[in-house]
């Protein structure tokens, strides 16, 4: 069975509102292609929804006042323009007249994340149907909507590859995601629905899972305050940067001030505003209509604009964060779906990290973390990648803005765009060079909820020339890096129980945020609140009066929760709370205790102001329960517990715990250096058993923290097992023999890139003689190095295996003197182990390996200017059938003992 490969053809925005003039919108302008855009129509495309009010509505002055229209921007105007705009591009492309090209598409998805539209009119499941008549598709075409949440445009993206590879028939299919959300707190409070009921009940929202999340981080790495704090501004500021070049973002360009904290560790600049917007992307597997994109001409692009999907996958877990069994640090959905995308595409997990780039989603600085620790890239190699732009060239979501239900898409779309330098989205296309003459790999990640759903691709794109595309097979249905983290993921629900009962009646405290008051409401006792201090009212008031402010503004959220239970709209509650804490700052204002520095602020800076101050500390803690662990949420005054590892059961005080209590996966956590127990069973019974009572000695906490990595390099998890007292089987021995060789002179007739091209043109033809071995060669430049092996017991002995390398090093040397290349050699023998080397294929481990180098370096001092070889090891026998092949060559007489070294003919 074949799966047919599919690519992406095309991939645009929606326009701006201020270029959706009602005649834009209507079905006549669909009828043909769009017209070629103006200067500033591919600027600042996705923007702030323009409500003023609490339930994020809008009325006419607002959209005219934003921009200088009267008719309310819909979902399925942003959808349309951005389908008529990628429609557009794959006419350009192909050249097919405009019917054709509508006709072209077989399938069109169309997504977004639903009921964040305070202003919808319309049902949101016939929007593809109105589109597919709009847009003047064809009736044949199938016409659908695809339910999700946050990361629905991802989701839609990869049903649409998944079809387009096992169509019958081959598929061209359009998809379409959007996203409206109004402004303000509004959105906040719309965004909370992604999280699990549980969650929400107990008061938290996105914005403090995010900053919890980083919380986790700095105290499972040790981090001070003071260089996260830096390393997030450093992110920020770079990413504003060079969001500039990707223009289409509601942010690009505009001036950085990092000055408005929004969470004890994020400044409003760290944080991806909620934007509305649409996105389109065609992908194809069909091989003609990628043929006649691949040979288009296009001044717009660089490279070929086709970008092929070579892998997709998905993760998922408990859409409650306090509800999941793993320690807080590991998203097992991010892992999961990293792993599943490596099975699909059929690579290793550490094709990733070797990407020329990634688009991942950064809608807080900790989600991006996440994936790039998953990666196993360790905190300081992730910090690095992230802050030099390698996870997100262009500024990711935090420039361009988070359309929710659309940014899953926008993310394969700025992946197309960097591999064509798409000249239409970036400013700096002319300094690109783009990649490698076969294009180079990329990877993107989309998030649902608090990482409780993740979709990945491996993505591979621009290519100089585009060769037309090959059908090619299935995967045989085995998934073995899923298979090998779903085992991991297991021990992970095992080992936190373990480590949470290293100190008896107590709690581990996984991290500390703080949460608006607003989406805390309900969650709050009595107690809860009679102890609000409400963070940052110090820096707007004056001392004196600052008992009696928070007196009044206790009153005041007492008020509102009891109007939460009566009123059936918390919109409607947020109105009221509005309205009171407008009235507060006037009396403020009129009686003079604002601060002199808040004075000068005009009243709705002052109201704004007063509203970030109703928030509420918190800390997440963790149990062991009979069936594993249980999570809680509990209020406590600012900066509590920030610092503190373990509390006490009964009154939550601060319990002091050395580091040999510590969890696994704290770079704090020490264990005694012990020797190892002896194991009475194997390996996964051997992690079994360390996972269900912990960790004991430091090379069991090594081992830990090595396995659970998604791609643990070979070499240390073998280390890390022996350490522990695992026996692993010894790798099998290889004897094998070395060839070191390099042009010394590439003659008179041929340059040096010639020469270097027939030493490995004659050394390709000279492996027949090694041909009952296996063997691996590498080549830089004037130098080549070859090893041949075979596995213990071997089938002949050295002499024969000398013998056949003696003999290609002469076909080389021969072979190339023959057109007045100098070619100098040395090979020796050795036993040593297989690895696997940076290409991934079979090599050896030997000290032979350097001595066929010093071998080399002998024969170059001998005769510096003639074709020389030296061979380690022979017998006389051997030495002399050799001699006898080598007519016209001399034997040295200054050759180290045990070593025979021939000279080439002096012409």
């Amino acid at each position: 069975m074949t799966r047919r490969r599919v690519f992406v053809v095309a991939a645009e925005y929606s326009a701006s509102p201020r270029d959706l003039q009602p005649e834009r919108r209507r079905r006549d302008f669909f009828g043909a292609p769009h017209q070629e855009l103006r200067p500033g129509e591919a600027s600042h495309l996705f923007f702030r929804y323009p409500n003023r009010s609490d339930d994020g509505r809008t009325r006419p002055d607002e959209w005219q006042k934003a921009f200088g229209i009267r008719e309310p921007i819909g979902l399925p105007d942003l959808l349309a323009s951005a389908a008529h705009r990628a429609l557009t591009t794959l006419h350009e492309l192909t050249g097919a007249d405009w019917r054709r090209t509508c006709d072209s598409i077989t399938d069109m998805l169309v997504t977004s994340m639903p009921g964040l539209d305070p202003n919808e009119r319309v049902n949101i499941g016939l929007v593809p149907q109105a589109l597919q008549v709009q847009l003047g598709l064809s009736a044949r075409a199938r016409a659908q909507f695809v339910v999700g949440t946050s990361d629905s445009g991802a989701q839609a993206f990869a049903e649409a590859v998944r079809a387009a590879r096992t169509a019958e028939h081959p598929a061209t299919i359009l998809v379409l995601a959007g996203q409206i959300i109004p402004g303000g707190y509004a959105s906040q409070y719309q965004i909370r629905t992604v999280l699990g009921e549980d969650d929400q009940a107990r008061g938290l929202d996105m914005l403090a899972v995010g900053d919890l999340i980083m919380d986790v981080m700095r105290r499972s790495f040790d981090l001070p305050p003071g260089e996260l704090e830096s390393l997030l501004a450093r992110v920020a500021a770079r990413k504003a940067q060079v969001g500039a070049n990707y223009p289409a973002g509601i942010n690009a360009g505009k001036p950085f001030k990092r000055d408005t904290p929004r969470t004890p560790w994020f400044d409003a600049t760290d944080i991806a505003v909620p934007c509305c917007g649409a996105a389109a992307t065609i992908v194809t597997s069909d091989d003609a209509l990628i043929e006649a994109v691949a040979s288009s001409k296009s001044a717009r692009f660089s490279t070929t604009p086709l970008t092929e999907v070579l892998g997709l996958g998905d993760g998922s877990t408990n859409p409650d964060l306090l509800h999941r069994k793993t320690p807080l640090l590991f998203a097992p959905a991010v892992y999961g779906a990293l792993a599943g995308c490596a099975d699909d595409a059929q690579v290793p997990v550490s094709t990733f990290t070797s990407c020329a780039f990634g688009v991942v989603h950064d809608a807080f600085p900790s989600i991006e973390l996440s994936f790039l620790l998953a990666l196993g890239l360790g905190w300081d190699r992730s910090t690095e990648r992230m802050a030099e732009g390698w996870s997100n060239p262009v500024g990711g979501l935090l420039t361009f803005g988070h359309a929710l239900g659309a940014s899953g898409l926008v993310q394969i779309n700025k992946a197309h765009h960097l591999f064509c330098v798409d000249r239409r989205y970036l400013l700096e296309a002319e300094s690109r060079q783009g990649f490698r003459e076969d294009g180079a790999l990329a990877f993107t990640t989309s998030v649902g909820g608090p990482l409780s759903h993740i979709v990945c691709s491996l993505l591979r794109g621009g290519h100089q020339e585009q060769r037309p595309p090959r059908q090619r097979r299935d995967p045989n249905g085995q998934s073995p890096i899923s298979a090998a983290w779903e085992a991991k993921a297991r021990l992970l629900r095992v080992l936190l129980p373990s480590q949470l009962r290293a100190v008896p009646n107590a709690w581990l405290v996984e991290g500390t945020t703080s949460v608006s008051i607003r989406s805390c409401l309900r969650a709050l006792s009595a107690e809860d609140v009679a102890h609000l201090d409400f963070e940052g009212l110090e820096k707007l008031v004056v001392p004196q009066s600052l008992p009696e402010l928070r007196n009044r503004l206790r009153a005041v959220v007492r008020v509102a929760q009891q109007e939460s239970e009566r009123l059936s709209s918390m919109f409607d509650v947020f109105r009221l709370l509005t309205d009171e804490i407008r009235e507060i700052a006037a009396e403020c204002r009129t009686h003079g205790r604002l601060r002199p520095e808040a004075a000068g602020l005009d009243e709705r800076r002052i109201v704004d102001r007063l509203k970030e101050a109703l928030r509420v500390s918190l800390v997440v803690l963790s149990r062991p329960t009979e069936d594993g662990a249980h999570r809680t949420v509990c209020f406590v005054g600012p900066g509590e517990l920030q610092d503190a590892d373990f509390v006490t059961a009964e009154s939550l005080r601060r319990l002091d715990a050395g580091p040999e209590m510590l969890p696994f996966w704290t770079v704090r956590a020490v264990r005694p250096e012990q020797a190892p127990e002896a194991p009475a069973s194997g390996e996964a019974e051997r992690l079994g058993e360390i996972a269900a009572r912990g960790p004991r000695t430091a090379a069991e906490l090594r081992l830990l923290r090595t396995w659970f990595s998604l791609d643990p390099p070979r070499p240390l998890l073998e280390r890390a097992m022996r350490d522990a007292g695992l026996s692993l089987p010894p790798r099998a021995p290889v004897r094998a023999v070395f060839y070191a060789g390099e042009v010394a002179d590439p003659g008179s007739q041929l340059t040096a890139r010639e020469a270097h091209e027939l030493l490995g043109f004659v050394a390709h033809r000279a492996r027949a003689f090694l041909e009952a071995y296996g063997s691996a060669a590498t080549q830089v430049g004037p130098v080549l190095s070859v090893v041949a092996f075979e596995r213990l017991p071997a089938r002949t002995g050295v002499e024969a295996a000398l013998f056949s390398a003696a003999r290609f090093a002469q076909e080389i040397a021969r072979s190339s003197l023959d057109q007045g290349v100098i070619v100098r050699a040395a090979v020796c023998a050795g036993e040593g182990v297989l690895f696997e080397d940076v290409n991934g294929r079979s090599a050896v481990a030997s000290p032979a390996s350097r001595r066929a180098a010093d071998l080399l370096a002998a024969a170059r001092e001998i005769a510096p200017d003639r074709a020389a070889f030296a061979l380690e090891g022979a017998s006389e026998l051997v030495v002399a059938l050799l001699g006898q092949r080598l007519t016209g060559w001399e034997r040295a007489p200054e050759g180290a003992d045990g070593t025979a070294v021939w000279l080439g003919p002096r012409t």
